[in-house]
């Protein structure tokens, strides 16, 4: 993803900025989305695979990013431990 598009978007949760999300925790959370044990803020289980993601400032909420689009709704949020 662009430096330039990371600039102009925001945590839709914290209005805090975003970042690509460490390999270590994309991989973590995919682990857990195989395993059926992750879900979104609603609670909801994760079942879609994700390539990668973004990560907020304070490393609370991870958004998954498809295809090269990034998820922004607040919904479908993952909570990260900071």
């Amino acid at each position: 993803m662009p430096n330039w598009v990371l600039d102009l978007i925001r945590c839709p949760i914290t209005l805090e900025r975003l970042d690509i999300a460490p390999a270590d925790l994309v991989e973590r959370l995919r682990t857990s989305v195989r395993d059926g044990k992750l879900t979104n803020r609603l609670g909801t289980n994760v079942i879609d695979d994700f390539q990668s993601g973004l990560l907020n400032e304070s490393k609370s909420w991870f958004y998954p990013v498809t295809d090269e689009i990034p998820t922004l709704v607040p919904d479908e949020a993952i909570a990260c431990e900071p």
